[in-house]
């Protein structure tokens, strides 16, 4: 498999973003290996929060988090999915899948890094990649926390009498929209959504993975995986990991924010089909609009926080 990989000069001097690069190698599916990047701050023996982020931001979204994490005594851990961040990332559309990425993030946390008692902080496309990583893995994680997202899915037994699915008509523009446009500059669009006004540092940090835009293939996928049709693969494979959750009665906290454009009641998905998330109303902040971290991070890791410290240590 051909892929790319950012050079380290991209991520000098980034606002708000001090942390080492580490990696993981795992397997490219064509007999190589991709590097995947993470973030790991805090104490190696202290209780693993695990962070993954969705499309397009990376791990940089998690930046003002995750020293609150590690002073608060947890190994603070964020992964570049495959494609984005520091990660490497194939060159073909066809390289990427959401079943590969489910794969890429089993291997990386618990093959390779070994997580056990893990919380889980999971936002945008990382909702959907990070429970269905969960499902097989019930028994090593603590948590979950879930942040404007949602977990779209199909019945297999139902048969399909509509391709297209409700209220899909905005995105499948955007998605040709995407499949044409090489040059995407996502971290314009990024600043367009968030409502504060975003300083020029904080959108460098979300452009510097993406010097050329060949190196935005993981990224302009994604678009394309949205399941805007009713035949698309990740609404079954959804289906099915759900069967598995619905043994999962560990903590699961939903929190959204008020005026998310993209998934404002995607906690529907998983409430109440998910034991764990019936002890836990919905927390929704006030001001926060899809990428909450930019909004309101103080209120967000207050919440983050007085949910870890309240579920204890298991």
């Amino acid at each position: 498999m051909e892929f790319l990989r950012t050079p380290d000069a991209c991520f000098d001097g980034l606002a708000d973003y001090p942390f080492d690069p580490n990696h993981v190698e795992v397997d490219d599916f064509d007999g190589g290996v991709l590097h995947m990047n993470y973030v790991d701050e805090g104490p190696r023996d202290g209780i693993p929060v695990v962070m993954i982020h969705g499309n397009p931001t990376w791990s940089y979204m998690w930046r003002k988090l995750i020293p609150l994490l590690a002073k608060n005594g947890y190994r603070a851990i964020s992964i570049d999915l495959i494609g984005m961040g520091r990660s490497d990332k194939p060159t073909k559309m066809k390289d990427y899948t959401i079943a590969r990425h489910e794969n890429w993030v089993k291997e990386a946390l618990f093959n390779k890094l070994d997580l056990k008692g893990a919380h889980f902080i999971l936002h945008d496309w990382g909702g959907i990649i990070g429970l269905r990583t969960i499902a097989d893995h019930q028994d090593r994680v603590a948590s979950v926390i879930m942040s404007n997202t949602g977990f779209p899915v199909r019945d297999p037994d139902e048969p399909i009498t509509q391709m297209a699915r409700k209220g899909a008509k905005m995105l499948r523009r955007f998605q040709l929209y995407i499949r044409l446009k090489k040059n995407w500059k996502h971290w314009k669009l990024l600043r367009k959504l968030v409502l504060s006004d975003m300083p020029d540092a904080d959108v460098a940090g979300f452009a510097a993975p993406y010097p050329h835009k060949k190196y935005l293939t993981g990224n302009r996928q994604f678009t394309q995986l949205l399941p805007t049709k009713n035949d698309n693969p990740i609404l079954v494979e959804n289906w099915n990991a759900l069967q598995k959750l619905k043994s999962f009665d560990k903590p699961f906290l939903n929190l959204f924010s008020d005026k998310d454009q993209i998934a404002p009641n995607g906690y529907e998905s998983v409430r109440p089909e998910i034991p764990g998330t019936r002890d836990y109303e919905p927390v929704i902040l006030k001001g926060g609009s899809h990428f909450l971290l930019e909004d309101v991070p103080d209120e967000y890791a207050r919440e983050v926080l007085k949910f870890l410290n309240s579920v204890g240590t298991n």
